[in-house]
């Protein structure tokens, strides 16, 4: 069992869970420095070569070895601290709502389109403690369904009981659960989907960060078919400790005669939306998965 897989794994999804209710904040994000140290220090797993990858991608491909190094410690330790904050704040509501600061923009967006005519499909990135964002949004009141990974497994199964715990319609990508979404942008609601999370086999490529990424694609269909308006969300960790969820301006895409083109195009409007957040603070992307796989061999 690789590190990335144990970590997801029932087993240490449940172990975290534990340790992340149980000890306190000064003892817990020390016992996140030393994990993330731990997990940057194994440079070999595909996990660390991963991130390792995408970060020197959208650092502008400048950053020299030793800076990388930095960089990917610094990044973890971000994923490290926010994994904590979220288990050691599950079952503490209004910490939730204290912590995660929504937008005005973001707000204003949400209650003008909310049982409107026109639906909303949000796409967020994997950026700081984005699943407690989740959570808040649903405990501010706003009816969401979401679209995860499809067949999730050990990890992710759990994972998932923990969001429909607090009322999110979470559902992993399937033909069902894509009808559900449908019926749900026609009737003026809210979906929420991933956004950068590579596919291991997909016949669409759209560029990000100004390269080809195998990135998921079906939004853009989803979208076209119901005439919806996309928003790109993304949390951002503050000085403070807290977290903003701000959102880009509404994305609207624009069909094509040509099916390949048409994807891909308009994959590529919502991207180039996103990347402005994760240029912004690429130390708290946490994305390990190998969005860029050439990048593997090319990094220092």
């Amino acid at each position: 069992m690789t590190l990335q897989s144990f970590i997801n794994s029932r087993l240490g999804i449940g172990l975290i869970l534990g340790i992340g209710k149980l000890i306190p904040p000064k003892i817990g994000f020390k016992l996140a420095d030393w994990v993330a140290m731990k997990i940057t220090s194994r440079k070999e797993t595909q996990m660390v070569r991963s991130l390792r990858a995408n970060q020197w991608i959208v650092t502008g491909q400048k950053l020299s070895s030793e800076d990388l190094d930095a960089q990917v410690l610094n990044t973890f330790r971000h994923i490290a601290h926010v994994q904590y904050d979220l288990y050691h704040n599950l079952d503490n509501h209004q910490a939730t709502l204290d912590r995660m600061i929504l937008s005005p923009r973001l707000v204003d967006f949400l209650n003008s389109r909310m049982g409107g005519t026109e639906g909303t499909l949000i796409v967020a990135p994997h950026l700081s403690n984005f699943d407690l964002a989740g959570r808040a949004l649903a405990l501010n009141g706003f009816s969401i369904q979401v679209l995860s990974y499809p067949q999730p497994h050990g990890g992710y199964q759990w994972q998932n009981r923990l969001r429909k715990n607090i009322g999110i319609d979470i559902s992993p990508t399937s033909t069902e659960s894509l009808r559900r979404a449908k019926a749900r942008l026609k009737a003026g609601g809210v979906v929420i989907t991933g956004l950068e999370r590579p596919l291991p086999e997909t016949n669409y490529h759209p560029k990000f960060f100004d390269y080809p990424a195998p990135v998921p694609a079906f939004y853009v269909r989803l979208a076209l078919q119901t005439n919806t308006a996309m928003l790109v969300v993304a949390c951002v960790g503050t000085p403070e400790e807290n977290y903003v969820l701000e959102c880009s301006d509404l994305i609207y895409l624009e069909p094509n005669d040509d099916p390949v083109q048409e994807i891909e195009k308009n994959a590529e409007k919502v991207l180039k939306a996103a990347e402005p957040f994760i240029r912004a603070h690429p130390e708290q992307w946490a994305m390990t998965y190998p969005v860029w796989p050439f990048a593997l061999e090319q990094m220092p």
